[in-house]
């Protein structure tokens, strides 16, 4: 899965590549969701909220868009949706800079990214990384996880070979011998890898050091938005926990909605539905809890990134995310 660079420059063509989504009224219950990227297992709960009627039963009208790459965040903060998926990490240099957007849900109760290889290489831990290829998206807290990692096991950073990250996605890459190695996010691209017959190993970042077990990805939601429709904005997010809910409970029926709302993943099913199956465990432990974000946790990872100098502002220290919205 292709990362969302932090240094995303934001231009009118966004507005022409999505004309149809509307500015935002406290008048109108028509919700519009923008998503990260193409529909993929993340996004699952949301569509079976939608088939299911929950967002009817909420009383809300919602369309789920597909974004311009990387201008989901930038697009809700702006007014022009209120809701949206971002990640913990690329959204932190949006937060210092005040873009007016909330945290109001977690998909994933932990980080499930990592560094995915090819089996040649022999990469099982960080460490190994030394000497090997590394495709990346030049991304600086990408960079600087990387390196921490490494570090934290006694190794040189300078040892990791840096080539630019351009294929489709990574285990294409991986297969094409563009890099020996690339971070990805393992409900999707490493299941892909079982699929397309791709040998590789895979260690996750959350595994080597617990201040990198950030939210990614979260749902995000307009800061006015929030303040004028209180009630409806729970509605909303208390819609979309049930759908990621019943996808808990039922992954088989879940991934079946979403083909049939993404028909181009039909080509995939059998990896879309074994994608569903390990990522349904991965929703919440606590079926009750889906969407919850702990505090101690969010604000672990924001204290590593101002330490390292890789934000200007201290980010425990605002209100950048929210349970209230989820209910009981």
């Amino acid at each position: 899965m292709k990362k969302i660079s932090l240094l995303f420059t934001f231009t009118f063509t966004l507005f022409v590549l999505l004309g149809s989504v509307k500015s935002i009224s406290a008048e109108t219950n028509e919700i519009d969701f923008i998503l990260d990227w193409v529909p993929n297992t993340n996004h699952t709960g949301l569509y079976v909220a939608y088939e299911k009627g929950y967002f009817t039963d909420a009383g809300v009208d919602v369309t789920i868009r597909r974004p311009p790459e990387g201008s989901t965040t930038e697009l809700v903060g702006l007014g022009q949706a209120q809701f949206g998926i971002s990640f913990q990490d690329s959204i932190a240099s949006r937060f210092a800079g005040g873009l007016p957007v909330t945290a109001v849900a977690a998909i994933l109760e932990h980080n499930t990214s990592g560094i995915i290889s090819n089996e040649s290489a022999a990469i099982e831990r960080p460490l190994d990384m030394e000497g090997y290829r590394y495709g990346t998206w030049n991304d600086p807290i990408e960079l600087a996880m990387v390196q921490y990692l490494i570090e934290l096991e006694g190794g040189n950073f300078d040892e990791v070979k840096l080539v630019p990250n351009q294929a489709d996605n990574s285990v294409v890459g991986l297969a094409n011998d563009m890099f020996d190695s690339a971070w990805i996010y393992y409900a999707w691209d490493g299941i892909m890898a079982e699929y397309q017959d791709v040998p590789t190993n895979y260690f996750n970042f959350a595994d080597y050091a617990e201040e990198l077990d950030f939210y990614s990805p979260i749902i995000i939601a307009n800061n006015d938005y929030l303040a004028e429709n209180p009630e409806e904005a729970s509605a909303v997010i208390q819609a979309i926990k049930k759908g990621y809910q019943y996808a808990m409970e039922h992954p088989e029926e879940a991934a079946e909605i979403l083909i049939a709302h993404a028909p181009e993943l039909e080509s995939q099913k059998d990896m879309v539905l074994a994608s569903q199956e390990w990522i349904s465990t991965k929703y919440a432990d606590d079926i009750e809890a889906w969407g919850y974000i702990d505090e101690e946790r969010w604000n672990k990872f924001y204290e590593w990134l101002y330490n390292n100098e890789l934000v200007e502002v201290d980010l425990t220290q605002g209100n950048y995310f929210t349970n209230e919205f989820l209910g009981e």
